[in-house]
């Protein structure tokens, strides 16, 4: 089924969040003392309480878009299986060091099992939804593809979410740690400056766990009903989310973390995924508006050329 209509709701809930969260980071930049504000219990509590209800409305995003993607069962199934393997991956490394390094949470981010807060699980779903999405945008998959091509594409596909994914954590590691969400025990090469820095082996460890999400996803996929298409659902979505979450950690990394560098290197990071997507909006507006001067020469639109590209599987 594909219908060029299909999300434009939940992409206009999205167009809402951009705005309001701009609104919001605008206030804090030009009203607000934010150092004195979070110098004191009321504005770390506050910054807590902003980053759960943040949370609940990205989450509240995909969910109504993966929805009208791929149905109820596949979303749940894909959800419940990501969030698994997000804190398992969590658990393992706060009790036994593997997979991201030696770290805890402190009794700050809400409740916690297995010494997890279960937000940071949570917290986890968003950009894997984004990268995941925004990698069809690169290379889509076609149903006639052989079975091959598809295991192959997908594993590279993986790949390149995992990396869209590790990169957001170039600014949220940084500024996760100066407000003492989490600690490294031994600190790391990463930004030493700000509370004893990050280890490389959480950014392994990010892109693993990101990687083994990515590729459990497409094979949950592949394995449900026939996937609606829409650019609002398989494109704007997708970069309009990438690019809320590039945008809240960047201006959090400039106005409260008063670190320019690390907004820098998150946007080296983040940045070419989201030049992709922009390229990609601007190509498919070009195609319809050639389909629509062809049409009024008295031509036919090829079907192709109205539909938004993306995994047909």
């Amino acid at each position: 089924m594909t219908g060029q209509s299909i999300g434009k709701g939940s992409f206009k809930y999205l167009l809402f969040l951009i705005v309001m969260n701009a609104a919001v980071l605008l206030t804090l930049y030009t009203v607000i003392d934010t150092n004195a504000l979070l110098a004191t219990e009321h504005g770390n509590n506050l910054l807590r309480i902003g980053v759960l209800l943040f949370v609940v409305e990205l989450l509240v995003f995909i969910g109504w878009s993966s929805v009208l993607v791929c149905g109820w069962k596949t979303s749940m199934a894909a959800f419940v299986l990501t969030f698994l393997i997000a804190f398992t991956a969590e658990a393992l490394g706060v009790n036994t060091g593997i997979i991201f390094g030696n770290y805890y949470y402190p009794d700050i981010l809400g409740p916690q099992v297995f010494g997890v807060p279960i937000l940071v699980a949570l917290a986890w779903e968003p950009i894997l939804f984004a990268s995941f999405y925004m990698t069809d945008i690169l290379v889509p998959v076609r149903a006639k593809d052989s079975f091959w091509k598809k295991m192959l594409l997908w594993l590279g596909l993986a790949v390149i979410g995992g990396v869209a994914t590790t990169a957001w954590d170039m600014m949220m590691d940084p500024f996760a740690v100066s407000k003492g969400w989490w600690v490294w025990r031994d600190g790391g090469p990463y930004t030493p400056y700000i509370a004893g820095g990050v280890p490389i082996s959480n950014f392994v460890g990010w892109f693993i766990t990101a990687f083994v999400c990515q590729l459990v996803c497409r094979l949950i996929k592949i394995r449900g009903p026939r996937t609606n298409h829409s650019p609002f659902l398989t494109l704007y979505g997708p970069v309009g989310l990438y690019f809320l979450l590039f945008l809240m950690l960047f201006s959090v990394s400039v106005i409260i973390l008063k670190r320019p560098d690390v907004a820098m290197i998150g946007t080296m990071c983040m940045g070419p995924f989201l030049v992709v997507g922009l390229l990609r909006i601007l190509n498919m507006h070009e195609n319809i508006l050639a389909g629509l001067a062809f049409r009024d020469k008295g031509g036919v639109i090829p079907d192709s050329s109205m539909k938004e590209s993306g995994q047909e599987e």
